[in-house]
């Protein structure tokens, strides 16, 4: 059983169509998000695109400097393995080697998983042979916004999947982007929240490298 935040890394400034809609809060939020784990003493799971480990490879040199887990956030997986081979290649600048990935909602039925990795996040639906998936069955802070929901319905939602979860001893994942937090949670105050009721209820922070381990 455990609780883990699943922060997904894929904003550029050059991103009209999501600024637009979100703005350009991702380095702020991200910074508090570093600040909010400090304060907490909580490892979060985070997930780069290999657009931004091209344009800010800084960003996933300090997730790592903080503690934190790092894989690859998956934009495209009914698509060929060329990007895998990529990001690879930029994960490879700053010495560090995925092990998982993470996908944006379930995984296509016809697409194969890149080869030595161990895990995936994603949105419950069809399963890769030879990898573990660790189902999504929250709302992502993105398509609650999108959705029309208030941060605090998205919030109360997910803490009562949380209090669900410790009674039978089951496991949450919570995806937030911080693009997406800037405008939805800018003090991270729901997120703090969420994390201090898995404390309340018993169920452990962890990130899924943690819970593979288990």
């Amino acid at each position: 059983m455990f609780l883990c935040l699943r922060i997904d890394l894929d904003y550029v400034p050059w991103d009209s169509p999501d600024a637009h809609e979100f703005g350009h809060g991702e380095p702020a939020a991200f910074l508090k998000l570093l600040d909010l784990a400090r304060s907490t003493g909580n490892r979060f799971h985070f997930f780069v695109s290999n657009r931004v480990l091209r344009a800010f490879s800084a960003t996933a040199e300090a997730i790592l400097n903080e503690g934190h887990d790092l894989d690859w956030f998956h934009k495209h997986p009914e698509e060929p393995t060329g990007r895998y081979d990529k990001a690879i290649e930029l994960f490879s600048k700053i010495g560090h080697k995925p092990t998982g990935l993470s996908v944006k909602s379930s995984w296509p039925t016809d697409a194969v998983p890149p080869a030595n990795l161990s895990f995936l996040s994603a949105n419950p639906g069809s399963t890769p042979q030879g990898i573990r998936l660790f189902s999504v069955d929250t709302k992502s802070d993105r398509d609650a916004a999108r959705n029309g929901l208030s941060v605090r319905t998205w919030a109360e939602t997910i803490k009562t999947q949380v209090r669900d979860a410790a009674s039978r001893n089951g496991n949450v994942t919570i995806c937030v982007r911080p693009q997406v937090l800037a405008k939805f949670d800018p003090k991270l105050t729901h997120v703090r929240e969420m994390l201090e009721i898995a404390r309340a209820v018993g169920l452990p922070i962890k990130t899924l490298r943690q819970a593979l381990d288990d």
